[in-house]
């Protein structure tokens, strides 16, 4: 027992002793550090007042006493080094808790700055760790703009847009720049996305809502950019396919047509059907345009002129000097017979400079019996029409009598069946009975068709909508390239751009030839020169001339009158339908001239007054049965 006890109190001294050799060294290392600031008196005097026994702690070898004195000596660093950890970590702390908002605090940013790169590429890179990537796109997106900006400026918007559409190895190029800019666009979109979020945490729903927002986005840049690259594409082909190769570089309309006041332009359509054999000009026009206003005289070729004439030294002018009269009939030897004809005789024609035969006989036919020369053709076939009609879905007009489908004889003599009717009344018209209300004869004459014709182009350009030919352009452009033919070059493509939109805005006059004019069986062409002239120099300067009658001049009076019983001759024009129709009480009706529309802007035939009943017409909603 007294062992135990000794132990124990053994064991509660050594406690003891190692507590009071704690607070020695504690003293030792205060001392220590007293004797570094106060020098060597200093610590002579601390080390002479320590006790005996912490004296006696002190190293007893070199080696620890170097090692405590190097611990001292390294103190200092040691607090420095703690100070500046603790304030880099304080300095810290603002960015780590910006990183680590609350849920959600920051998706008002990310949606802003994600918006933001749709609308200026690069920009969204610019908060994120690729920043420099950022300023490349921004600075070229930039670039780019104001590339552009000057070449339209130099240039002007009518013609830069010209050049380009009208170039085929421009608007390839553009497909392929588009397609590559839309793709780089919408990764820019989705990087700068990415990157906005790193370090921040969203709830759920912001993560969908975040995930609408970019595939939104993606959609708003790639539709136009995918679109705009097919459009071109597209443009491109009918270029090549459609207008004649290039003749030189571009030029502007002042520049290409400077020396020429107006240009005249042929446009024919042309009857392909199955009931026809081979190809019959259906409508003939002759639009002569004013290179500075854009003011254009419409001129209807009736296409029962009988003996169209030649231009002076032609080869044609050489084999018919006295007109087209291969049967002396003036109901057969008709301008629009001399297509067929041309086919039939290709070695009578001379040199077609690339034409068809039937194409260049009846343009040569056209210039030497209207006294023009032709500068350009355009041909579209019916099928053509309707596609366009289509393409602007459809023509609002008030139509103005029953228009009979199908009809007329065919060239046999054999009366073809009317199989459908175009309603009268305001309607919306497509394509097959748009097609119908121009040329349909059946019950009319050719000046009312003529008529009819140039009413619905005149409405046509005035409803036409950008918006719905540009959605409807692809198949449009397919239509074009199989149902048009044109004589325009590529180069010259800008110049009819420019002459396009002066047209929109100046007036366009129609005008037609009639027994007024000259008696269209047996014309008097030297007349008819001079009243196209005048027609087209009123129409450029936008005033109304006076319409030259069939009566030339005092000296040849006793011949026109000598003349005169020829109006029974067998010839639409002069059958008994266009002698003027009585009302009751024998009043004449509105007098028109022959061709010529009403107060209202109708046509119709001579003897059909409004409200008549027409002949075989079964009513309202008998439309089309075919």
């Amino acid at each position: 027992m007294l062992r135990a006890a000794g132990a124990s109190g053994a064991s509660a001294a050594g406690v003891a002793s190692a507590a009071q050799a704690h607070d020695d060294k504690a003293r030792d290392h205060s001392a220590s550090t007293t004797e570094h600031s106060s020098g060597a008196p200093a610590t002579f005097a601390a080390e002479s007042s320590r006790p005996t026994g912490a004296r006696n702690n002190r190293p007893t070898s070199a080696r620890e006493s170097a090692h405590d004195f190097a611990d001292e000596a390294e103190a200092p660093q040691r607090r420095r080094d703690r100070r500046e950890a603790e304030a880099a970590s304080a300095d810290e702390a603002p960015r780590a808790r910006r990183h680590s908002s609350r849920v959600g605090e920051a998706f008002p940013s990310l949606v802003g700055w994600t918006s933001l790169s749709t609308l200026l590429p690069g920009i969204g890179l610019l908060r994120t760790r690729f920043r420099p990537l950022g300023f490349i796109l921004l600075g070229g997106f930039v670039l780019t703009f104001l590339v552009a900006l000057v070449y339209v400026l130099i240039k002007g918007p009518i013609r830069a847009f010209g050049t380009v559409i009208s170039s085929p190895t421009m608007l390839t190029f553009l497909a392929i720049v588009l397609a590559v800019i839309g793709v780089i666009w919408i990764l820019v979109i989705v990087i700068s996305h990415f990157g906005l979020r790193k370090g921040h945490r969203y709830t759920s729903w912001q993560n969908k809502l975040a995930g609408v927002l970019v595939v939104s986005l993606a959609l708003i840049i790639g539709i136009p950019f995918g679109v705009g690259s097919v459009y071109s594409r597209v443009q491109g082909d009918t270029v090549s396919s459609l207008f004649g190769d290039s003749t030189g570089h571009s030029k502007s309309a002042e520049d290409l047509w400077a020396d020429k006041p107006y240009i005249n332009v042929f446009l024919m359509g042309r009857d392909n059907g199955d009931d026809r054999e081979g190809t019959r000009p259906d409508t003939m026009l002759v639009a002569s345009i004013d290179t500075k206003t854009g003011n254009t005289a419409l001129i209807s070729v009736p296409r029962n002129l009988a003996f169209p004439i030649f231009p002076e030294g032609s080869e044609l002018e050489k084999a018919w000097p006295d007109g087209f009269r291969p049967t002396g009939q003036p109901s057969v030897d008709l301008i629009n017979s001399v297509w067929q004809w041309g086919e039939e005789n290709k070695d009578k024609i001379g040199d077609t400079h690339g034409l068809e035969p039937g194409m260049f006989t009846t343009m040569q036919a056209v210039e030497g019996s209207l006294g023009l020369n032709l500068d350009y053709w355009a041909a579209v076939d019916m099928a053509g029409f309707e596609d366009v009609v289509d393409a602007i879905g459809g023509v609002k007009i008030d139509v103005e009598r029953p228009i009979p489908m199908g009809g007329g004889k065919s060239m046999s003599g054999v009366a073809n069946e009317v199989y459908g009717w175009v309603d009268p009344g305001p309607q919306t018209l497509k394509g097959k009975d748009a097609l119908w209300y121009v040329r349909s004869r059946e019950g009319s004459d050719n000046y009312d068709r003529m008529c009819r014709q140039q009413r619905m182009i005149k409405t046509t350009l005035d409803q036409i909508d950008p918006r719905e030919l540009a959605t409807a352009y692809p198949k449009l452009a397919n239509s074009a390239t199989q149902n048009i033919a044109t004589s325009i070059p590529q180069n010259e493509v800008p110049a009819f751009i420019e002459l396009a939109v002066a047209m929109q805005k100046g007036d366009v006059t129609t005008v037609q030839i009639n027994n007024d004019v000259t008696p269209t069986y047996d014309p008097d062409f030297d007349v008819l020169h001079k009243w196209i002239l005048g027609e087209v120099k009123g129409a450029s300067d936008g005033e109304e001339t006076a319409k030259p009658t069939n009566k030339p001049t005092t000296d040849e009076e006793k011949d026109t009158a000598e003349e005169a019983p020829s109006e029974e001759s067998p010839s639409e024009e002069a059958s008994a339908e266009d002698q003027p129709a009585e009302e009751e009480g024998g009043e004449p009706t509105e007098t028109t001239k022959p061709g010529e529309p009403n107060a209202e802007g109708k046509c119709y035939p001579k003897g059909f007054k409004p409200g008549d009943d027409f002949p075989g017409y079964p009513g309202p909603g008998a439309g089309d049965e075919g």
